[in-house]
Order: structure tokens, then C-alpha cells, then sequence
């Protein structure tokens, strides 16, 4: 990352910087989300995916402003401190390794079935693949390697090379299978709890307001940037759902591994079966890798303190957090272990992990209009925040975790800061 201070000039253009911000959004969820989506929702899917998309927007002036107010990001925990106050703020750091927990094993789970369904194999397989990917992830952070923004941009690539693909692969059946994704406006409710889950697939713009102190003038590049990535990887999502629509019939739709079964309608089939599969496998570990890292080292900061475990807080001499690591590799455990015994619920268990950001998102909204007051961006985002809770009470039980997530963050964060008190006295 870029030093504090630096010059302006020393910083990313606008079109050095777009291709970095449609890195930090997009990852495993064009996986498996484009057929996941269509799935759910049918022939709503792109009502479902331009509603996910316009809902970004007014956060994303909301980050600007974030990014306006402090160009070297201290995130969301301090976003949320500022209007909300402490205790709030310091449920941050638990609410993404929730997220976490469950949102990496079931992306490992979906790189495990890509794998075992190429070669024509078994649960078993997809298991032990996915455990790979964990396994690859935990490995390489305990050993103190982090991946190289290059090898992260080149794995974002591949992806979007791979749609691209399918995309164009899919321009012929167009015409002919575009009733398949028109709107049925009969079973408008799929709309709010398809967007649950889509929101996956954007989750990750927050990550830009991290990255925007590696732009040459943060203040002005924040939103054109995001804004091409929005619409790059919006325009992405939708097109791979038509794709996926005008190919393979819904009641055939693999939910988690759409993209595979549209592979296998191009030709050479096994070859384009085999660069899916190594792609999707590939960009996993990458995303894998990276979060753990990331959240690894918010575990040990949230133990340093006080948030956690003051435990947590130990790194060896070369600064790796090892005891954080050995956490979540027990917690990548116990729901890979749920995943591997009710295999159906993989989709659910990354609504539920989605919840928990548009439960962030919300906070994040309430925590700005308490800072700037009314404004039209505020109030903009005011409208966002009733569409997003009608969102999550509309998806029932897969918003049931980010609520309980939540609920007991700040029950512990009370009850440290009234024994605080309490000491002090």
C-alpha cells in the first residue's frame, strides 16, 4: 500500500485505479450468483439485479464523502464510531469475522463443487477440494505470505476473460430465450430477498474507501472510479444471468454451479470446462488468502483492544497473528462441517453472510445522517436504508444470523463498558 504523504503524482490515475476497484468487488460471487439469482427469481433475476445495482449508489456517495472527510480511511469502524459512538463502533470487527466464517467456507464449498462436477465426481471430492482451499489459505498466511496485488489483478482478469466468454459464447440464443428472463410481475415478492442474496456480489465496496489513499487525489477519483466499477461489474452479473437463462432451462439450473453447466454448451467443451474450473478454483484461494489475512489481522487488532481476547492480540517475531488464524481455522471448521453434512444449504448460508454487510451498510447509513444531518445525499440514503431493511424482513431466517450477530456484539460491548466503568470508579 501507498505511504501516508504521499504525493499526489506518486498516485494511481483514474484509469490505473478502475481496474483496482473492480478487483476489490468482484470475486467468488460471479461464481455462482448469476445462476444462484436466476434460480430464485426466474425471469425477475434483472429486476433483482438492476435493484442491487441502483441500491449501490447512493452508498457509494455516502463513501465519497467518507473519503472527502479522511482521504487515508480508517474504515468502517471508525465511520460507524463517529455517529453512533463506541459501542457500536467496536462491533465491527465481530461482525465481519461472523462474516466471514461462514462466507469463506461456503465460497470454498462452491470452488469444491466446480472441481468434482469437471470430473465427473462425488461429495467426497468437492469437500476435499473445498477443504483445499481453506487449507491453502490458513497455510499460506501462518507462513507469513501475503498475495501480491499482482497476482490478485491477474486472478480478477481471468475472471471477467472467463465471463466474457460465456457471455459472448451465449449471443446467439438471445433472441429466442429472452422470455426467460421477463419480468413476471405476478411474483414481485422474489424482488427484496433475491436482492439479499445478490447483494454478495457488491459486497466489497467499502474495501474502495480503504483503497482510495492509493489514488493520485482521493477526493476527486473516489466516485468516478467506483462508478465504473459499479456499472463494469453490474452490466457483468446481468449479462452472465442471460447467459445462463437463454442456455439452460430453470428447473435445470445448478444454483451453485451455473457457470459450469454453461460451459458445457460451448466448444471444445473440455476445454472450456477445464478453464472454468481452474479459474474458479484459482480465484477462490486468491479471495481466500486475502481474507484471512485481512480479517486476521482485524481479530488481532480488535484483541489489542480489547474487543476480543486480549490473547488474540499475540503475533510471532515476524508479526503473524497466529492465534487469530488458529481461531478462524476452528470456526472454518465447524461450518465446513455443517456445509459438508446439509450440502443444500451453501446458497442459504451466503444470504445469511450477505445480511451481515447490508446489516453494516445500515449502520454505516444511520451513523451518516447523524453526522451531516439532512442533506440530499443523506436523505438519499435514508430511502436506501427502509428498501434495505424491507430487504432483510422480507428474507426471513437468512437475515436471522446477522441479527443475532449483532444483538449479542452489543450486549458484550455494554457489558464490557459498564465493568469499565465500573473499574475505573
Amino acid at each position: 500500500m501507498a505511504e501516508r504523504g504521499v504525493s499526489q503524482s506518486a498516485g494511481l490515475t483514474r484509469r490505473q485505479a478502475i481496474p483496482l476497484a473492480i478487483g476489490s468487488v468482484a470475486g467468488s460471487g460471479i461464481l455462482f450468483l448469476p445462476s444462484a439469482v436466476y434460480a430464485e427469481a426466474g425471469g425477475n433475476s434483472l429486476l433483482v439485479w438492476l435493484l442491487s445495482t441502483v441500491v449501490c449508489l447512493p452508498m457509494l456517495l455516502m463513501f465519497e464523502d467518507m473519503v472527502r472527510a479522511n482521504p487515508d480511511g480508517d474504515g468502517i469502524e471508525a465511520f460507524i464510531r463517529d455517529g453512533l459512538g463506541g459501542v457500536f463502533g467496536r462491533c465491527v470487527p465481530l461482525m465481519f469475522l461472523a462474516l466471514v466464517v461462514v462466507g469463506l467456507p461456503s465460497g470454498a464449498m462452491v470452488a469444491g463443487r466446480y472441481v468434482a462436477q469437471a470430473l465427473g465426481s462425488g461429495a467426497v471430492v468437492a469437500v476435499v477440494a473445498a477443504a483445499a482451499v481453506l487449507v491453502a489459505a490458513v497455510a499460506s498466511n501462518l507462513a507469513g505470505v501475503k498475495t501480491s496485488a499482482r497476482v490478485q489483478n491477474a486472478g480478477t482478469w481471468a475472471l471477467v476473460a472467463m465471463a466474457a466468454v460465456l457471455i459472448v459464447a451465449a449471443i446467439p440464443d438471445v433472441s429466442s430465450g429472452l422470455p426467460a428472463v421477463t419480468p413476471d410481475m405476478s411474483s414481485l415478492g422474489v424482488l427484496l430477498p433475491g436482492v439479499v442474496l445478490a447483494f454478495w456480489a457488491f459486497a466489497g465496496f467499502e474495501n474502495l474507501t480503504f483503497l482510495s489513499k492509493e489514488f493520485r487525489d482521493p477526493r476527486k477519483d473516489f466516485l468516478p472510479v467506483s462508478a465504473a466499477a459499479l456499472g463494469v461489474y453490474g452490466v457483468f452479473t446481468i449479462l452472465l444471468t442471460v447467459a445462463i437463462a437463454v442456455r439452460i432451462p430453470r428447473s435445470e439450473v445448478d444454483e451453485v454451479t451455473g457457470l459450469l453447466q454453461l460451459a458445457r454448451t460451448i466448444e471444445p467443451r473440455s476445454l472450456v470446462v477445464l478453464a472454468v474450473t481452474v479459474i474458479a478454483f484459482g480465484a477462490m484461494v486468491l479471495n481466500a488468502v486475502a481474507w484471512v489475512w485481512g480479517v486476521s489481522r482485524l481479530v488481532q487488532g480488535a484483541g489489542e483492544s480489547g474487543i476480543l481476547p486480549r490473547s488474540l492480540a499475540v503475533t510471532t517475531s515476524s508479526g503473524v497473528p497466529r492465534r487469530a488464524i488458529a481461531l478462524l481455522s476452528g470456526l472454518f471448521l465447524l461450518v465446513g462441517a455443517v456445509l459438508t453434512i446439509w450440502p443444500g444449504v451453501v446458497v442459504d448460508a451466503v444470504a445469511t453472510a450477505s445480511a451481515i454487510f447490508i446489516v453494516l451498510y445500515l449502520l454505516s447509513i444511520v451513523s451518516y445522517a447523524r453526522v451531516r444531518g439532512l442533506t440530499v445525499r443523506s436523505v438519499l440514503n435514508l430511502a436506501l436504508l427502509l428498501v434495505l431493511a424491507a430487504s432483510l424482513v422480507q428474507s426471513g431466517w437468512r437475515s436471522l444470523y446477522a441479527v443475532v450477530v449483532l444483538a449479542v456484539a452489543l450486549t458484550v460491548q455494554v457489558v464490557r463498558s459498564r465493568r469499565g466503568s465500573r473499574t475505573e470508579r
